[in-house]
């Protein structure tokens, strides 16, 4: 089984259809499964924020045992040539608001742990063959994607991380705790985001304005990507 986590119900909504959810662990994350032919999907509402995400990652391990964790949902765009409904696969995951500089660890690395959760490597393949299609031509974007408690609409903000991680190319509030309860478990682990809005450009409106917009894209390419997956 696949588990497939986003932080909201819109993110979840292009996957679930009609289906109801199951509440699974105090009233924050919600599960669904469900069957699409011989390809069984856990759908996962983890809540919005780091510890949601690490905290529904580690219960859906451990009652379900998933093949994978693939996180799904909006992001804002951080590099140039990213636009808003671009699909981001994250080839790492990591944190920017994280500092232990003091003890001789790289910014945004959680003291003991790695300073970044490549996404897996057999999923980051299937991506990229899925992104080569004509369906996906152009719309899908191979890079790091930030993870970080804040949502990037302050501009004076957005231009501190970007001097800082000048490689990022999105950045979303749960890819790099689930990708850290992957990485602590041994589960493959891959995130998937499409842009909903841009960094520190008027992002909050454009989240509002683009959102569906943005789970309906994230969706549509993960489901594809289950389907090659289970191939």
């Amino acid at each position: 089984m696949i588990a497939v986590l986003a932080a909201m119900t819109e993110e979840l909504a292009p996957l679930c259809g009609e289906l109801a959810y199951t509440k699974v662990y105090a009233n924050k994350v919600v599960c669904v499964q469900q069957t699409e032919g011989d390809r069984p999907l856990l759908l996962v509402q983890t809540g919005i924020g780091k510890a949601n995400a690490a905290a529904a990652a580690a219960i859906v391990i451990e009652r379900f045992h998933p093949r994978a964790l693939i996180n799904i949902g909006s992001a804002g765009g951080f590099a140039p040539h990213v636009k808003v409904g671009d699909v981001v696969v994250g080839t790492e995951t990591l944190y920017s608001d994280v500092d232990a500089t003091c003890f001789n660890y790289q910014l945004g690395q959680v003291p003991q742990m790695p300073p970044a959760y490549p996404g897996d490597e057999n999923l980051l393949a299937a991506a990229r063959r899925l992104a080569a299609e004509e369906e996906f031509a152009s719309r899908v974007a191979f890079g790091p994607i930030l993870t970080a408690d804040s949502f990037m609409s302050d501009p004076a903000r957005v231009s501190v991380i970007r001097a800082d991680f000048p490689q990022a190319f999105a950045s979303d509030m749960e890819g790099a705790a689930i990708a850290e309860a992957a990485y602590q478990c041994g589960v493959p682990f891959l995130n998937v985001r499409s842009i909903s809005d841009i960094a520190g450009q008027k992002a909050a409106e454009s989240f509002d304005e683009n959102l569906d917009l943005a789970a309906m894209r994230a969706a549509s390419f993960f489901r594809r990507l289950a389907a090659a997956i289970y191939a």
